[in-house]
């Protein structure tokens, strides 16, 4: 294949007349009507018609526009409470009580499929704990205890846990995995710490946070308790089908993130490697700003790439080609630094050379391997989110209530980063509970509005 330079990549290189100058101006926050989903619409007919004179000019007949579109924003409690009476008889002679008939969609239960959603939602998708939502529920004059909160999202769980089952063995046969783990804290374990120290087992908790990357599609996983990532991915691939390739394992270079019993192309994250000159910038300036510099340049291409739309083999020789000499000088350097004494191995700077040329391989194979990503922002972007239900509820009072949030976290999530709204997706999973039992890979987030059209169409007759 003939390289010229970038702008042989999809014409990623512009010229000054193809190129807008001017700034775009800012929106200061507002957003267009077709970005919003709106409960109501509600159209106002004019007195006027099309074809008629013009009231003002007497000459001119009216044409058809598009309507005005005038956005309103209603506030309300996130949760509300409805009272239904259904009158009572009783008979004067047997003394038999007759209730009036109410709609079928009425039932018995206090919390509908919505509201159990909704705390759902709330508590594993926004961090907001039961019992913070219980005091604005409150002030809002529709009392909710965190107690009845979690009662709520444990029935949700219930009619979720077989899709979540489904989405288990969707990630397991991916091509590619991101992931890495941070710590948790769950009461029940923490009680057993000393008994399990004495025993000269594993005391620490974590939650592993797995991106499977399936074609247009990525699941999002959770997995909290005492075991590292490594092990949680172990336990998602003996649910992989046994004819599929190794996939690509993304992560940074602790051991405990590989799987033992399974093998993996091993990817290592290029901003792990970059984090640990940054660290050091302020003691070794110029040693640190070269590498980190020509790191920027490998991410530059990168940016181009994604501009271009290129595909991953374009993608490939794109970098072999521009990004392979950059970092083979930052190899060069690292080696001329260690070899010449000028940096001591033992010192910082001189551990971030070591790291980067001792797991040179994994941070290079984006220069390897057709689609191999640059680094783990994906896992990284995904643990933030249990990062900060773990900064607003600090905890998870047992084991079962760690696989409740699990589970629920990692459908909400998988549902936002699949633009699928994950309150509508929660109810709708409830309503048809039945279904969703029966055919669990025809209800996951991406696929299951088709499936409700069929549902929901009124049978003839």
């Amino acid at each position: 294949m003939k390289l010229i330079g970038p702008n042989h990549f999809g014409n990623i290189a512009r010229t000054s007349k193809d190129k807008d100058s001017s700034p775009k101006p800012k929106n200061h926050g507002r957003h267009g009507s077709d970005e919003y989903t709106f409960s109501r619409v509600t159209e106002y007919p004019h007195e006027l018609n099309p074809g008629d004179k013009c009231p003002n000019c007497e000459h001119g007949t009216l044409q058809r526009l598009e309507p005005r579109k005038i956005i309103r924003l209603i506030g309300q409690p996130s949760i509300v409470a409805e009272l239904h009476q259904p009158e009572r008889l009783r008979c004067s002679g047997c003394g038999e009580i007759i209730t009036a008939k109410m709609p079928e969609e009425v039932g018995e239960e206090k919390a509908t499929p919505s509201a159990n959603a909704m705390v759902a939602v709330f508590r594993y998708g926004m961090g907001m704990p039961h019992y913070r939502l219980a005091e604005i529920q409150k002030a809002f004059g529709v009392p909710l205890p965190a107690s009845s909160q979690y009662e709520m999202v444990e029935m949700l769980w219930t009619h979720v846990v077989p899709v979540y089952k489904e989405l288990l063995n969707q990630a397991a046969d991916s091509p590619l995995f991101f992931i890495d783990d941070t710590g948790t804290k769950i009461l029940s374990l923490l009680e057993l710490k000393d008994q399990l120290k004495e025993a000269g087992e594993r005391t620490g908790m974590f939650t592993t946070g797995i991106v499977a990357r399936k074609g247009n599609h990525d699941i999002c996983l959770f997995f909290s308790g005492r075991k590292h990532a490594g092990e949680n991915l172990t336990d998602l691939l003996n649910r992989r089908s046994a004819n599929l390739p190794e996939p690509m394992q993304v992560s940074d270079a602790l051991s405990r993130n590989f799987p033992k019993d399974h093998f993996t192309v091993i990817i290592l994250c290029l901003i792990h490697a970059r984090r640990n000159f940054i660290d050091c910038q302020e003691a070794y300036p110029d040693e640190s700003t070269y590498v980190i510099e020509r790191i920027g340049r490998v991410y530059a291409n990168e940016k181009k790439i994604a501009e271009a739309k290129m595909t991953p083999q374009e993608r490939l020789e794109y970098h072999q080609s521009f990004s392979l000499p950059v970092m083979e000088e930052i190899k060069t350097y690292a080696q001329s630094q260690l070899s010449s004494k000028k940096i001591e191995p033992n010192e910082v700077l001189g551990g971030a050379f070591q790291y980067l040329l001792k797991h040179w391989e994994g941070l290079t194979q984006f220069l390897k391997i057709p689609g191999a990503p640059l680094d783990n922002n994906e896992s990284e972007r995904l643990l933030k989110v249990f990062v900060r239900h773990r900064k607003n509820s600090l905890f998870y009072k047992t084991e079962d209530g760690a696989r409740v949030g699990d589970t629920l976290m990692s459908l909400i999530q998988t549902c936002i980063v699949s633009d699928v709204n994950p309150f509508d997706y929660l109810t709708i999973l409830q309503k048809y509970s039945k279904q969703v039992a029966k055919n669990p890979h025809l209800w996951l987030p991406w696929n299951y509005q088709s499936i409700l059209k069929s549902v929901e169409q009124p049978k003839p007759g």
